[in-house]
């Protein structure tokens, strides 16, 4: 079992500035070991010609960018715009290379002599060699910051269409279909937990199409009131969500609004679609950071708040033949006593309007008391 600590662990944080602070500083020591080597006017002219042949061979590398584009692209990605091609092409280490350039060159005294330009003209040539050969490319991990920055992850589009299609959707009338679904059931939903929404979330992204496949112990009970919602062109789409009977480990039952996310099932084909360009490794970082993605956009919905529960699922466990109704059943039991403790909480803070009334009500004391507590005579702990 995968206490929160430990779930934590497993889901990606997103990437920090520490390659960037290694790498300013490894620098700035090379060029003190230059200058405790060579004299400062050696090291501060070559510094200069190598500044030089980078900002030229960026400013060849635009040209290269703006004639593919020019010939083309043009009138399919930019809709015949100069200006937007120029834009996405001309990036702002162009800008600053051109700007550098320019500036190198307007601040030496002297002018640069024939090798000095042949120096400039070999270090753009090599640049521009080994950018235009995809010799110098991002690295792996430059390419996942950039895509996770930018969230351009396939797991960040699947999470915002699983959280904008459905969950929006059916998590503020989750309360309202098990209200009536107790109505017809009340006796054996008696005493049933908090009402949310308990997503599956495994690691190998196999979705069963019945949980009770993977474990015998979590069985279907009913089909909650289904939802009926005019989407897309679809009059009276229908969504509808099932309650399932849990049973722990003593054999009590245990009742919860259960399904895995849906998404995964794509996530889980692409992986097995050659065209897809996505394997098994792709598949489980992708299902970390979709997990990721949709914690973060269900905590900061004020719709679905206290509504959902993500439950994580190890798939180096999925042998085990109770493992998914033992994992149902920590949370359900953990979501127990963080209700038990939030409530005594609620009740200092809004205060009791009387033991029938359902609406909190404002006490003020009269009393002006001092901004720290301090502990008072003769009370009770």
């Amino acid at each position: 079992m995968w206490p929160p600590r430990d779930v934590e662990s497993v889901v990606p944080r997103p990437r920090g500035t520490l390659r960037r602070v290694c790498g300013v500083v490894l620098g700035i020591f090379a060029l003190i070991c230059c200058l405790l080597g060579r004299p400062v006017s050696f090291v501060v002219k070559t510094v200069h010609l190598t500044l030089c042949g980078l900002a030229l061979g960026v400013t060849l590398l635009t040209v290269c960018l703006v004639a593919e584009e020019w010939c083309f692209h043009l009138p399919q990605r930019y809709g015949g715009s100069v200006c937007r091609m120029l834009r996405v092409c001309v990036c702002h280490r162009a800008q600053v290379g051109v700007s550098a350039l320019a500036l190198l060159f307007m601040l030496r005294a002297e002018p640069l002599s024939g090798d000095d330009l042949l120096n400039v003209l070999i270090s753009a040539s090599c640049f521009l060699l080994l950018k235009t050969t995809a010799v110098l490319v991002p690295s792996p991990v430059e390419m996942s910051e950039v895509c996770e920055a930018g969230k351009m992850n396939v797991s960040h589009g699947l999470a915002w269409s699983f959280y904008l299609g459905y969950l929006k959707l059916v998590l503020p009338h989750l309360q309202k279909s098990v209200e009536k679904l107790k109505e017809l059931n009340g006796a054996v939903l008696k005493g049933a937990g908090p009402t949310r929404l308990h997503i599956l979330l495994p690691l190998n992204a196999a979705v069963s199409s019945r949980p009770e496949v993977d474990d015998p112990n979590v069985r279907f009970h009913a089909h909650l009131p289904p939802l009926e919602v005019d989407r897309a062109g679809v009059r009276g789409r229908v969504f509808k969500n099932s309650l399932y009977k849990v049973m722990d480990a003593q054999g009590k039952p245990h009742f919860c609004v259960l399904e895995y996310a849906t998404p995964l099932l794509t996530l889980h084909q692409m992986s097995h679609e050659s065209s897809a360009g996505f394997g098994e490794a792709q598949r489980r970082h992708q299902v970390l950071l979709f997990y990721r993605t949709l914690r973060d956009i269900l905590e900061s919905s004020l719709q679905c708040r206290n509504l959902y529960r993500l439950i994580l699922l190890d798939d180096q466990r999925t042998h085990e033949p109770h493992y998914l109704s033992t994992e149902i059943v920590r949370h359900l039991q953990q979501q127990q006593k963080e209700e038990v403790c939030l409530a005594p909480t609620l009740d200092l803070a809004l205060g009791a309007a009387g033991p029938m009334s359902s609406m909190p009500s404002l006490q003020i004391s009269n009393t002006p008391r001092p901004l720290r507590c301090e502990p008072e005579e003769n009370s009770e702990l």
